[in-house]
């Protein structure tokens, strides 16, 4: 109804889940511990998380090309030469990986506004999954609500000003989005992530 944008596929994330870990794998429980675990490779991420119900969740991130994934086994291929204790969080699988497309709206996609109707979240801006999508969907939920709020006899109107202001809003987070999911998949991305929490940030300009 008001775009005809096609999703791009960004990259690979195969999940396990790891059932009751303390008592079936105390080694990988105190591995990941109270939170997350994060392991950088070349172009892979293999993470775990803790979950309240005791069990871990267990995430490949894997580059967009390595979308055949048929098997534990081929999991495991992917991630050979790492060390066997971190690769015991794919083995320790309670059922083999399931794939998922990670996928992302072209950036600045917009719409020509139509009374009644309108996009949030997701279905508004998909980014790569980096951190900032949940903070923008509730974001767009806000400021919707706040401008139908305000001008309660002209919804379209309240439409078109939310839309301006999700537009402008949300372009820069998808590029920044962008170049950190493929920072985290590059070949040097151990390397690139450190330099990107120890940057200095830069000087302001001398006004002489």
């Amino acid at each position: 109804m008001l775009t005809d944008a096609k999703l791009t596929y960004v990259a690979t994330l195969a999940e396990l889940t790891i059932s009751d870990v303390d008592r079936r794998h105390p080694d990988l429980a105190e591995l990941v511990g109270p939170g997350n675990l994060w392991c950088v490779g070349v172009s892979q991420i293999l993470a775990a998380q803790r979950s309240g119900d005791g069990s871990l969740r267990v995430a490949a991130s894997l580059r967009a090309e390595d979308r055949h994934i048929g098997s534990r086994r081929a999991l495991l291929d992917m991630f050979d030469g790492w060390d066997p204790s971190l690769t015991a969080l794919i083995e320790a699988g309670d059922s083999a990986a399931t794939p998922r497309r990670i996928e992302a709206m072209p950036i600045g996609t917009r719409w020509a506004s139509q009374p009644g109707v309108t996009l949030i979240g997701d279905a508004a801006h998909l980014m790569p999954p980096v951190g900032e999508g949940a903070n923008q969907a509730m974001l767009d939920a806000a400021e919707l609500a706040r401008e139908l709020v305000a001008n309660p006899a002209g919804p379209h109107s309240a439409i078109r000003a939310y839309e301006h202001e999700m537009f402008t809003r949300t372009r820069p987070i998808a590029e920044m989005s962008a170049r950190v999911q493929a920072m985290m998949l590059s070949p040097i991305a151990a390397e690139d992530i450190i330099r990107f929490f120890t940057a200095r940030p830069a000087e302001p300009a001398s006004a002489d």
